[in-house]
């Protein structure tokens, strides 16, 4: 067993996935500091049964942590070990440029959640509107520097397969746009590949197939599309 494996401890609740908590490499101070669909969530208050989570709809988003969790799976026949591990080397290697790919997606995300929001919900409901009102004053909202206040990095997601020796990763993100699913970004490299839910598209067999899915109805300018083989 390698130095990396030993990190993880066995998760109770899934047998093909391990757990490890350690610095967050990217995005440290990006919180969920409002969510747009949710005029409540300022008041809202952490549970002291539960505390802190990286759930959803858990209202820590509002606060910067300084740890993320790190979930390797092996639901391709390929183990806990290799592919992981690379990945998470490149990640560390190429912070910079992995962060850049990300802001490039999630603004794109907010952008199309946005327009949603304006067209379809908010002319309807005059607290929505007060609520939009107070988030314009505080946020820059069509601006890129909107990620830091609308989106919080809780865990990074390994796959046991990847379009080469390197595993897909995902970046998983509580955010103000959806705090039922919360919204996971999976990347090969530092290439942007498609966006779902919050450990939606990496913790199953078939990811690169999964993504192809994504793709054919939901594609950003900046994604690496995957080509049918």
């Amino acid at each position: 067993m390698s130095a990396f494996l030993d990190r993880f401890q066995p998760d109770p609740e899934l047998e093909d996935r391990r757990l490890w908590r350690t610095a967050k490499p990217l995005l440290r101070d990006a919180v969920v500091a409002f969510a747009p669909p949710y005029p409540e969530y300022p008041k809202l208050k952490v549970r002291k049964s539960r505390g802190p989570s990286g759930d959803p709809a858990c209202p820590s988003a509002r606060d910067a942590s300084s740890e993320i969790e790190v979930m390797t799976y092996a639901v391709s026949g390929n183990g806990f070990e290799a592919f992981q591990e690379r990945a998470w080397d490149f990640i560390l290697a190429h912070t910079t440029a992995i962060e850049a790919a990300l802001r490039t997606k999630l603004f794109a995300w907010h952008n199309k959640q946005m327009g949603r929001f304006l067209e379809e919900d908010l002319p309807h409901d005059k607290a929505l509107q007060k609520y939009w009102r107070e988030i314009e004053r505080q946020v820059p909202v069509a601006e890129p520097s909107a990620v830091d206040r609308l989106f919080k990095l809780v865990g990074v997601g390994l796959a046991d397969s990847g379009l080469d020796d390197i595993g897909f990763s995902s970046f998983e993100f509580q955010t103000g746009w959806d705090r039922d699913h919360g919204l996971g970004v999976v990347m090969h490299r530092d290439r942007v590949l498609a966006a779902g839910g919050l450990t939606e598209l990496i913790g199953f067999p078939g990811v690169a197939e999964a993504v192809k899915a994504v793709q054919a109805y939901d594609l950003d300018e900046a994604d690496f599309v995957l080509q049918d083989s």
